[in-house]
């Protein structure tokens, strides 16, 4: 099996005779030289047998490749593989063995291997062994600057010390070459006025002469230049110029072919990218609902826990045995009711009370509740952007995320010594940027302030970056809870957005956006519910479709000195109050119920009798709340689970204390 730089191959014009270039494999294989498949046209050396379907896909005039067969000095036909390609200039065809379909030519592994500068090396090292003790350099037109295209044996200074150089009217060969779309021949380098700026660079890499060729796109359009360097000043022969030219029309469809194909990589690469966005925005999505359902039922039952437990309480005198075991499930059912809000949090229905807060300072407060809890080898580091940066948010929660990310920092960082970097910047992020960032949330273009944590700990691998926002992942233990899942929820309510990003044995950063907002000219008071001043509530209508806290309410409503009568779902509530309202003196009603919902009954309850104040209990947040009722106002709104004293204060804050029970 020949090796890939054996692999035959060659290059030539496809209808009249003259530039060729073979390599050594194809001579030795053909026994043909580029001399030789140069006197005769490209058709004339496919066999008879191929001769007319090759001739039909050349004369079409189309790029494109065919499969047929090159004859030998021998006379055994060689299996090729032609790629057409086609140019204002003319047809030129690459030919490759494929006798033997698993090994590609070196050359040709380099030409197919779709990228620009794998393509433009290629060719640089065929001009180079055409021509022995030569060197070629491709240089391509940037915003009227010289880019790097390729250079394979030119000194890496040289290369560096042209790239980014301005084309002018006299910018040596290949600049003078672009700027005016010509061929321009320099026979003596430190004798030529255009190579003024660069003689001493050209001195040091040892060249000597320059003939450079412009090479164009199928509108015509200048896309670089192709130079061939002699090692001492000389002029080019008839055949050389002839073979640059060849050589320069292949570079221009290679480069135009190239940018088509990494143009359409790049579209490909930002589909995907998109499809794993929308996919990871559709999962949370469906485990934000899971999870704002699971809290509201969890809630429920929460409820009857610690409502029993606390009505208990209230029976047994002190001293008893049992009111320590009592005392905990209350305090037990209190910190599972935290956990809820998380998961609340998480689905995007979290409490969230905002103000304008100041970045800097919020991160003044962070800094000493982190060093606080973390361990002296995580060093935090602080690049903050100058002068106030203000967003509406609400702090606790922004504390939360901030003090999140870098605990994660720190605990990826372990027992080694490392570095937790929290920096923040202003940015502007356009339309399309944003998409691409958080394709489900239609965030607005504008200036945000990009928070940014980074750590040099060990770093995660894809399979663990994915999953890294769901609830209860964890790569250090079982149960882990919803840290960075509740950070995702906080981010969204706050109309931002996080990416991550992280390697093995690197570190991790993650990157939030919030969107800014002006300096406040005075703080405001947030109102969130109204507060009825009126006639003493006695009776207490209590709707639930859930028996067990339904019982709680009563019970405790009762011990506070309240008459209490129930109702068990919507549509027999309404029956109750059409029978009994001017009776009633206040309604307790749970937001979420089967058949006829809170917010349905709440409207009707007004519409019947304006004045009786509802006050609104649920496992939702008090925003949630009022965001369903569409800003009307409530005399209170509660959330499960509720403490028996929570319940009575709230209920006994309807109306003024002295006209109350209790």
């Amino acid at each position: 099996m020949a090796s890939k730089v054996d692999r035959p191959m060659f290059i030539r014009d496809v209808h009249a005779a003259g530039f060729a270039w073979v390599n050594p494999a194809f001579r030795r294989r053909t026994g043909l030289t580029a001399a030789d498949i140069s006197e005769r046209p490209f058709i004339d050396w496919v066999d008879p047998q191929d001769r007319e379907d090759a001739r039909s896909i050349v004369e079409a005039g189309a790029e494109g490749c065919l499969r047929t067969r090159h004859e030998t000095r021998t006379g055994e036909p060689l299996p090729i593989e032609v790629s057409v390609r086609v140019s204002e200039g003319g047809t030129a065809v690459l030919g490759r063995d494929v006798s033997d379909d698993d090994v590609l030519g070196a050359y040709v592994d380099d030409f197919d291997r779709g990228t620009v500068a794998g393509t433009l090396e290629t060719i640089a090292r065929i001009v180079e062994d055409q021509n022995p003790g030569y060197r070629c350099s491709i240089l391509l037109e940037r915003d009227s600057h010289f880019a790097r295209g390729a250079g394979p044996s030119l000194p890496e200074d040289y290369n560096a010390a042209i790239e980014g150089e301005a084309i002018g009217p006299a910018m040596g060969s290949c600049g003078t070459a672009i700027y005016w779309n010509a061929p321009v021949i320099v026979e003596d380098i430190q004798a030529d006025p255009l190579w003024r700026p660069f003689a001493e660079l050209a001195e040091k890499a040892g060249v000597a002469a320059c003939w450079s060729h412009p090479f164009t796109d199928s509108s015509g359009k200048v896309l670089g230049a192709l130079a061939l360097y002699a090692p001492e000043p000389r002029a080019p022969t008839p055949d050389q110029l002839e073979a640059l030219k060849a050589s320069a029309r292949l570079t221009g469809l290679a480069v135009e072919r190239g940018r088509v194909e990494e143009a359409l990589r790049e579209q490909r690469r930002r589909e995907a990218e998109l499809e794993e966005q929308l996919r990871q925005a559709a999962k949370m999505e469906a485990l934000g609902v899971l999870a704002g359902g699971v809290a509201h039922d969890f809630n429920n039952l929460l409820t009857t826990i610690s409502g029993n437990a606390e009505l208990a309480l209230l029976q047994l005198p002190s001293g008893h045995p049992a009111r320590g075991m009592l005392d905990r499930i209350v305090t037990t059912s209190q910190r599972a009711g935290e956990f809820c809000t998380q998961m609340l949090v998480y689905a995007g229905r979290g409490t969230i009370r905002t103000e304008c807060i100041e970045v800097g300072r919020l991160l003044d407060e962070v800094h000493d509740l982190a060093h606080a809890a973390l361990s002296k080898k995580a060093a935090i580091v602080y690049t903050l952007h100058e002068g106030p940066v203000y967003v509406d948010a609400d702090e606790n929660q922004l504390l939360q995320v901030v003090l999140s990310l870098i605990t994660n920092g720190a605990e990826a960082i372990g027992d080694d010594e490392g570095e937790i970097e929290v920096s923040t910047a202003v940015v502007d992020r356009d339309a399309a940027a944003l998409e691409r960032l958080a394709p489900d949330q239609d965030l607005p273009s504008g200036e945000y302030v990009q928070l940014t944590v980074r750590d040099n700990g060990h770093g995660m691998d894809e399979a663990t970056r994915e999953r890294i926002f769901d609830p209860f992942f964890t790569t250090k233990f079982t149960g882990r809870g919803l840290g960075l899942a509740a950070v995702t929820g906080i981010v969204r309510r706050h109309a931002g957005a996080i990416r991550v990003e992280s390697e093995p044995g690197v570190g991790t950063t993650f990157e939030l956006l919030f969107p800014t907002v002006p300096a406040p000219e005075r703080p405001e008071a947030v109102t969130t519910v109204s507060r009825r001043e009126g006639p003493e509530a006695r009776r207490v209508l209590v709707v639930d479709d859930e028996e067990e806290p339904r019982r709680v309410f009563r019970l405790a409503l009762e011990h506070g000195g309240f008459e209490v009568c129930e109702a068990v779902d919507g549509e027999d509530a309404l029956r109750v109050f059409r029978e009994r309202g001017p009776a009633i003196d206040l309604v307790l009603l749970d937001l979420s119920m089967p058949r006829l919902g809170g917010h349905e009954v709440f409207a009707e309850l007004r519409r019947l009798r304006p004045d009786i104040p509802v006050v609104l209990i649920s496992g939702y947040s008090e925003e949630e709340v009022l965001r369903r009722l569409d800003g009307a106002p409530v005399a209170g709104v509660l959330r499960k689970p509720v403490t028996v004293a929570h319940l009575l204060e709230t209920i006994r804050g309807v109306a003024p204390p002295s006209t109350v029970p209790g």
